[in-house]
C-alpha cells in the first residue's frame, strides 16, 4: 500500500492500460470469459485493444498538457475546462477512427459494422472523458495549497547526478517551473534544480506548508514576497526576494487568483 501511494499518476495509468484492454476484450469485443467453454485466449485481439487504448491516452495526454501551457483554470475555468474535454473527444474520435479501421483491415482482413464500431467509440470517449476529467480535478486540487500548519519539519528530496539531496521546506523562498524543468530556490538564493517536470508533479509527492501558488510557474513563501504594486484589471505584480539567475524576480498574479493570494497575505 505505501508504495502505491508512491505512484504517480502516469505509472499508475500505465499499470491500467493492460487490464483496461482485457477488460474491453472479454467483456465487449471476444465476448467469452476464461471459464466458458471453448475459450481460447484471444492474443491478437488483446494486443489490438492494447494497441488502441495507448494510442488513445497519450494522444490525449500530450493535448491536454499541450493545451494547459496556453490555457489557465485560474484565469478562465469554464473555458479552460470545455476547450479541454472538446478536444479530448475530436481527437480520440479521430484516433479511435483511424487505429480500428486500420487495424480491422490490415489485421484481421474485414472491416467492423458502423453500429459495433459507433457502440466502441462510445467506449473509448467515455473512457478518455473520465481520464480528462481526472487531469482537470487533480489540477484543480493544485491551485490551492494545504494551508494546515505543518507538525514537523518537511524534506524534498532531490536526485541530482549520483547523489540525493534532502532540502528542508523552511529553507526555500520559492519554486520555479519552465519548460519542464523545475528549480528550487534557498532562502540564501540558491538555485536547485529538480527531478521534476512540473509543479503539478512535484505537489503530487510533496505537501507543501505555507507556500502559495502564484499561477502555473511559481509557488512562494511568505518570506520571499519583497514587494506587491497593482496592475490592470485587478492583477498584481508581485516582486520576489532573494533572486536568482534565469528567473524572473516579478510575478504575474490573475486577477482571479489576487483575492485567495491577498487572503494569504493576511493570515
Amino acid at each position: 500500500m505505501r508504495y502505491i501511494k508512491q505512484l504517480s499518476h502516469n505509472q499508475i495509468r500505465y499499470i491500467s492500460l493492460p487490464f483496461l484492454a482485457l477488460a474491453l476484450v472479454h467483456f465487449i469485443s471476444y465476448g467469452l470469459l476464461p471459464w466458458d467453454e471453448s475459450y481460447q485466449f484471444p492474443l491478437i485481439l488483446f494486443l489490438s485493444t492494447l494497441f488502441i487504448c495507448i494510442c488513445c491516452c497519450e494522444i490525449n495526454t500530450l493535448s491536454y498538457h499541450r493545451l494547459s501551457k496556453r490555457l489557465s483554470l485560474e484565469e478562465n475555468p469554464l473555458r479552460t475546462i470545455s476547450v479541454q474535454l472538446i478536444s479530448s473527444l475530436v481527437l480520440t474520435t479521430l484516433v479511435f477512427a483511424i487505429t480500428v479501421y486500420s487495424i480491422n483491415y490490415f489485421v484481421f482482413g474485414q472491416i467492423a459494422s458502423f453500429s459495433r464500431f459507433l457502440s466502441s467509440l462510445f467506449i473509448a470517449l467515455l473512457i478518455i472523458s473520465i481520464e480528462t476529467l481526472v487531469y482537470i480535478i487533480r489540477d484543480f486540487k493544485n491551485l490551492s495549497i494545504n494551508q494546515t500548519p505543518a507538525t514537523g519539519k518537511k524534506q524534498i528530496l532531490i536526485s541530482t547526478y549520483n547523489k540525493t539531496l534532502s532540502i528542508d521546506q523552511e529553507e526555500l523562498a520559492y519554486i520555479f517551473s519552465q519548460k519542464g524543468l523545475v528549480y528550487l530556490v534557498k532562502k540564501n538564493g540558491e538555485k536547485l534544480l529538480t527531478q521534476f517536470s512540473s509543479l503539478n508533479e512535484l505537489l503530487e509527492n510533496h505537501q507543501f506548508d505555507h507556500f502559495f501558488k502564484l499561477n502555473r510557474q511559481f509557488m512562494v513563501s511568505s518570506s520571499a514576497i519583497h514587494e506587491i504594486q497593482k496592475d490592470i484589471n485587478q492583477k498584481l505584480q508581485v516582486s520576489l526576494h532573494p533572486t536568482a539567475q534565469n528567473i524572473p524576480s516579478r510575478v504575474t498574479v490573475s486577477r482571479y487568483t489576487s483575492p485567495t493570494f491577498k487572503k494569504w497575505m493576511n493570515q
